[in-house]
C-alpha cells in the first residue's frame, strides 16, 4: 500500500509542476496543491490503485473516475480551491468540459500506479542486469576476494592452531620446571637438616 502511495505522491507532483509552469489552474491557497498531492492522489488514488488486482482494470478506472468527478464538482461548487482562467484547459473551454475532461484524466491515474508499481521488479531486474553489462568484472571481482579471504580464514585457522600448540608446550614447560624446582628445595631442606646432626654427634666412650 505505501509504495502506490508513494508513486501517487510522484506522479502528482509532476502534474501540479507541469499544471503550474503551463497555468492551466491556479490555487487560491498556497497549502491547497500539498494537500491534493498527499490525499487525493496519494491516499485516495493509491488506495484505488491497490485494488486493481482485486476488483480489474475497468472497476478501477470507473472508480477513480467517479472520485474525480465529485472531487471536481465539490471543487466547483462548494470548496473553490482552484480556478481555471478563462473557464479553459488547454483547448477545452467551460467548466462542465473541464470537469468531465478531469474525471476521464482522474480514472486514468489509478491504473496507471498500478501499472508503476507492478513495473518496479522488472525495472530492478533491467537495472541489475545493465549493471552487469556495464561492469562485467564486478562477478569476477566478487568471486576473487571471496576466494582471498577463504585462503586468510584457512591461514588464520592454522596460526591458532599452533598458537594454541605453543601455549600447551609453555604450559607443560612450566609445570616441569615446578617440579625441579620443588625437588630442589626438598634436597635443600634435608640438607640443613642433615649438617646440624653430624657436627653435634655424641663421641664414642673410651
Amino acid at each position: 500500500m505505501l509504495r502506490f502511495m508513494l508513486i501517487g505522491v510522484f506522479i502528482g507532483i509532476a502534474t501540479e509542476l507541469g499544471a503550474w509552469a503551463l497555468g492551466l489552474w491556479v490555487y487560491r491557497q498556497p497549502q491547497t496543491p500539498v494537500l491534493n498531492v498527499v490525499v487525493m492522489f496519494g491516499v485516495i488514488m493509491g488506495g484505488v490503485a491497490s485494488l486493481v488486482r482485486v476488483i480489474g482494470v475497468l472497476p478501477a478506472y470507473g472508480l477513480g473516475f467517479a472520485v474525480g468527478l465529485i472531487y471536481e464538482v465539490l471543487n466547483l461548487r462548494v470548496l473553490k480551491w482552484w480556478d481555471f482562467p478563462g473557464e479553459r484547459l488547454a483547448f477545452v473551454r467551460g467548466h462542465t468540459a473541464i470537469i468531465l475532461m478531469l474525471a476521464v484524466a482522474w480514472g486514468v491515474v489509478p491504473v496507471v500506479i498500478a501499472n508503476a508499481q507492478g513495473a518496479l521488479p522488472r525495472t530492478r531486474l533491467l537495472l541489475g542486469a545493465a549493471e552487469k553489462q556495464l561492469n562485467p568484472w564486478s562477478e569476477r571481482t566478487k568471486v576473487t576476494i571471496e576466494a582471498r579471504l577463504e585462503q586468510i580464514n584457512e591461514k588464520e585457522k592454522r596460526l591458532l592452531e599452533k598458537l594454541q600448540a605453543v601455549r600447551e608446550r609453555e604450559r607443560d614447560l612450566e609445570k616441569r620446571l615446578e617440579q625441579v624446582r620443588s625437588y630442589k628445595q626438598t634436597l635443600l631442606a634435608r640438607q640443613g637438616v642433615v649438617r646440624p646432626g653430624v657436627e653435634g654427634a655424641t663421641p664414642t666412650p673410651r
